[in-house]
């Protein structure tokens, strides 16, 4: 069940229109490729990107826009409007994670999981993402599916199943669709990723 904050409401009150889905799940830019002279993603210990995010839990609905920088002692992710006002800024670091909303009100817990859970409705699973993202496991004892082409085209760990695209012979994923069936009420989370640096 939806938490009864301003926060969660806020969120709802963004209920997906048709098209902002459609567009998600059918026509996304190509992700830019990582600059030549950089480090080989699979092999980068931090990473900036930005994208799409749409996520479905239970009856509820809400999309937006998502930038995210990772640091191995840190991160930093913000969820914006598909008009790009700022609804929420979530920063891991060795203190902990907060959650600062629209109105400055900021919240904090041990791990981002359990705090987008309270705060949000939802778990974001940042703590694996930081490995999915770059079509990687978290750990060894997950079970993968590849594609003719060797990528990662599904995963299943830590109670999640995530499923892979990519755009054209590229090697990282341009999108994602992770599901949650643990969950109280189903939960499915699709990233598009637009950009990396």
């Amino acid at each position: 069940m939806i938490q009864d904050t301003r926060l969660a409401r806020h969120f709802a009150a963004l209920l997906i229109v048709g098209g902002a889905l459609a567009g998600c799940a059918t026509s996304p830019p190509e992700a830019s490729p990582a600059p030549a002279a950089a480090e080989p993603l699979e092999q980068a210990r931090g990473f900036d990107l930005d994208g799409r995010i749409a996520v479905h839990y239970g009856d509820e609905s809400l999309s937006g826009k998502f930038t995210w920088s990772h640091a191995p002692e840190s991160d930093q992710v913000s969820l914006a409007t598909p008009l790009g006002n700022q609804l929420a800024q979530i920063v891991r670091d060795g203190a902990g994670v907060t959650l600062t909303n629209s109105r400055r009100e900021r919240y904090s817990a041990p791990d981002v999981e359990s705090l987008t859970d309270a705060q949000l409705g939802w778990r974001l699973p940042l703590t694996g993402l930081t490995e999915w993202v770059r079509g990687r496991a978290q750990g060894a004892g997950a079970e993968s599916q590849r594609d003719p082409a060797g990528r990662l085209s599904r995963l299943k760990e830590s109670g999640w199943v995530i499923d892979y695209s990519y755009a054209g012979a590229g090697r990282q994923p341009q999108r994602l669709v992770l599901n949650y069936p643990r969950a109280e009420k189903p939960l499915e989370i699709r990233l598009v990723i637009d950009t990396w640096n």
